[in-house]
């Protein structure tokens, strides 16, 4: 290495460019730029102090990337590596990357450019990519229609889509005698568990059994005892049945009704009783319910007025005159009327004598006098 060290103008010495030997011991009384020297390796002068870059380095991180710290001072930071391969950092905030991108993980759906090849996509069942594109992969009961994912029925299942949801329609499955069958124990339908809050099924015999035998009220008594509703179910009475062998209803009791009609004949083997009722009005008008009417006429005349013929076809009334007075045997009068239609082809019947009767009966359009006692 040369050295040629200068101090102010030196006429005629040799140039940096040429060799020059210096030998023996040289004291510099003063202090040497370091610009007077010339580095042969480099073929430049030697560097200043105000000419290097970086004079100072913090941190001794290996294969960290340096970074400007402030004047000639840089930094080594451990989180900022490099090495030869793969950078590595924290976090990155760049306007563009270019590349595959391939090893990035985490990244928001709403930060993709353009579409995405499913290739590129981890997919599980269900799904499988064709020529680059993401599709549903049809399987058992799964139909692809119009590019559209789709259910695939069969038009006789009992159920269909509506508006969008997949729902029951029991008028699509054909019905259950289409073919001459009919309803068997062993048939099976669909309920909803409530306890356990599932869809379960069962068979037409144990829901019988089970269910409705349990539920429906069940008859009570001896074969041929009429039923009577009770609080639960029916409840029967061994004195009122009905032997179909003869046709015969049996009632030991009382048989208490407003109308009784017979058709063909009554036979009664025991008492009788009919309605009798006695009156004192002048005028009186037949009820439903009466059957004899007695008409005391000690204070005055009795008009006894009979109901409408046409509503009483086959009724049969008597009508008989008393008096409490038993010594006047020639008191007041009793009349028997009826506003439609006549009486015997009359008007008016009367009744002059004490304890005298008449008996009439309708036949639907007049009132006939079929017994009489006295005048």
């Amino acid at each position: 290495m040369a050295y040629n060290v200068l101090k102010g103008s030196v006429s005629g010495s040799v140039d940096q460019h040429a060799d020059q030997e210096i030998s023996g011991v040289k004291v510099f009384k003063n202090t040497i730029s370091a610009s007077v020297f010339y580095d042969t390796d480099t073929q430049s002068a030697c560097a200043t102090f105000k000419d290097v870059a970086i004079t100072k380095i913090k941190g001794k991180s290996k294969n960290s990337l340096l970074i400007f710290d402030e004047g000639t001072s840089v930094c080594s930071h451990y989180n900022l590596t490099f090495n030869g391969e793969e950078l590595s950092t924290k976090n990155i905030r760049a306007d563009r990357f270019a590349g595959s991108a391939e090893g990035l993980t985490n990244i928001p759906t709403d930060r993709f450019t353009g579409k995405i090849s499913a290739n590129d996509i981890n997919y599980g069942r269900g799904l499988h990519e064709v020529r680059g594109l993401l599709q549903i992969k049809p399987g058992n009961g799964i139909a692809m229609q119009d590019g559209a994912l789709s259910v695939n029925l069969n038009p006789l299942c009992g159920l269909s889509v509506r508006d969008g949801v997949l729902t029951a329609d029991p008028p699509k499955a054909p019905p259950v005698n289409s073919e001459g069958q009919s309803l068997s124990d062993n048939d099976v339908f669909s309920i909803f568990d409530e306890s356990r809050g599932i869809v379960c099924s069962t068979t037409l015999s144990n829901f019988y059994d089970s269910y409705i035998n349990a539920k429906m009220p069940h008859s009570s008594g001896d074969i041929g005892a009429i039923q009577l509703k009770a609080k639960k179910g029916f409840a029967s009475s061994a004195k009122l049945t009905y032997n179909t062998a003869d046709d015969t209803l049996r009632a030991e009791g009382t048989v208490s009704t407003v109308n009784l009609k017979v058709d063909s004949s009554l036979h009664v083997r025991g008492a009788v009783f009919k309605n009798i009722r006695k009156i004192q009005d002048k005028v009186y008008e037949v009820q439903d319910t009466d059957y004899t009417v007695l008409c005391d006429t000690k204070e005055s005349v009795i008009t006894v007025m009979l109901p409408p013929a046409c509503n009483n076809t086959g009724r049969i009334l008597t009508v008989k005159k008393t008096n409490v007075d038993k010594y006047k045997l020639n008191s007041n009068e009793v009349r028997v009327k009826v506003e439609e239609g006549v009486i015997d082809l009359n008007d008016t019947v009367y009744i002059k004598m004490n304890y005298s009767s008449r008996t009439f009966q309708s036949d639907g359009e007049n009132w006939w006098v079929i017994g009489a006692k006295g005048s």
